[in-house]
């Protein structure tokens, strides 16, 4: 007759992806709640599930400000530990060219139109 521990972590497979969408054990099945009533293994598992909901409804509740640089800064980090010598410009200042671009655009389009309209 097999041991209840060598059986437990077939059993909990089969439960995983009932545990993570639970935040109440009233909702799962019959056999999943009977499951996790005797297995510790699962309730620690509802618990960390727990947990991380709360801290992510936290999160969602007080959202943090971000340096606009932060994404530049991460990338040149990655590249320079992967040894690419890969010159990364920054969001802030491609957005800042890419509006220059823009106005001087329309600039020589009315310039363009403003000589064909006379």
């Amino acid at each position: 007759m097999p041991s209840e521990q060598s059986a437990a972590p077939t059993d909990c497979s089969a439960f995983v992806e009932d545990l993570a969408t639970v935040d109440d054990l009233t909702v799962l099945g019959g056999a999943s709640r009977d499951h996790v009533r005797q297995c510790l293994r699962c309730q620690a598992e509802v618990a960390h599930y727990r947990r991380m909901r709360r801290v992510l409804r936290t999160l969602a509740e007080h959202p943090a400000s971000v340096d606009p640089a932060l994404e530049h800064k991460i990338l040149f980090s990655l590249d320079h530990e992967d040894g690419r010598l890969v010159h990364r410009v920054p969001t802030r200042t491609a957005a800042t060219l890419g509006g220059l671009a823009a106005a001087a655009g329309v600039i020589v389009f009315a310039a363009r139109h403003r000589r064909l309209a006379s």
